[in-house]
């Protein structure tokens, strides 16, 4: 389940590139508003599968018709779209009720007027689709290096990306059902002739108050088990989803 959101800025708005801190802290401050204890159980836990803590939401980047980027400030001219997915109903409906009860959005230092509140459709999960990113994925996993483990974020032609989102999407189904999923076949393959158009463009680094994470943006075939797709759809491909990465829309399904 996913919601799109419409805001005004009036004669327009500047934020920092790296605004996804400020989105995040927007979403947990309405879910306070409308219900302070599931807020603060999906802050300090969320739900937790083998040691492992999920938020189970996430949400795009901002979009607008208009916008320029200069330096480390990013330019919107005309109004903005935000999107937001969660495969629990708990917190699209908390979040959206005091979204639409307080009418104003607080990105960074911008009071931001609410025009629209949708929730949206969802398309029907079939063995093979294809999508494209509205935030960047991530995928990371630890290496050694230097006698050292460290963080290590997949790129496109790295064999283990698709292997570790499996795992992420089958941990995650976990976390919301609380048993495995039947089917658990699931590849995905990034669009090689976008990538070779764009070469560098398709990744992106964002810093996350002070976390560097780098994602990929590029569109991406599925094929595998519907019921994992669907969990990607609605809480995100790749890891660090409650951060804005891994949302995508669909651009065909396939036969």
């Amino acid at each position: 389940m996913r919601i799109k959101i419409t805001c005004d800025i009036g004669e327009g708005i500047s934020l920092p590139i790296n605004y996804n801190y400020f989105l995040a802290s927007a979403i947990y401050s309405f879910l306070k508003e409308s219900d302070p204890e599931y807020a603060h159980f999906l802050h300090q836990d969320g739900y937790e599968l083998e040691n492992r803590h999920f938020k189970l939401f996430t949400f795009s980047q901002l979009m607008a018709k208009r916008r320029e980027i200069r330096g480390d400030q990013i330019y919107f001219r005309s109004p903005l779209t935000w999107y937001v997915s969660s495969s629990q109903e708990q917190f699209l409906a908390n979040f959206a009720a005091a979204l639409m009860q307080n009418g104003l959005l607080q990105v960074e230092r911008h009071r931001l007027q609410v025009q629209d509140v949708e929730v949206l459709r969802q398309p029907r999960f079939g063995p093979q689709m294809t999508f494209r990113c509205l935030s960047p994925i991530t995928m990371s996993t630890k290496r050694e290096r230097a006698d050292q483990l460290v963080t290590h974020y997949c790129l496109p032609d790295d064999p283990q990306f698709s292997e570790l989102v499996r795992q992420n999407l089958i941990r995650k189904y976990e976390a919301v059902y609380q048993h495995p999923p039947q089917e658990q076949s699931f590849a995905m393959t990034f669009d090689q002739g976008y990538i070779n158009k764009r070469k560098e463009r398709v990744t992106r680094l964002v810093d996350f108050k002070g976390t560097k994470i780098r994602g990929v943006l590029a569109p991406f075939h599925v094929i595998g088990s519907p019921e994992l797709i669907h969990i990607g759809y609605t809480c995100g491909f790749g890891d660090k989803n409650s951060m804005g990465f891994g949302m995508v829309e669909l651009l065909r399904k396939n036969l």
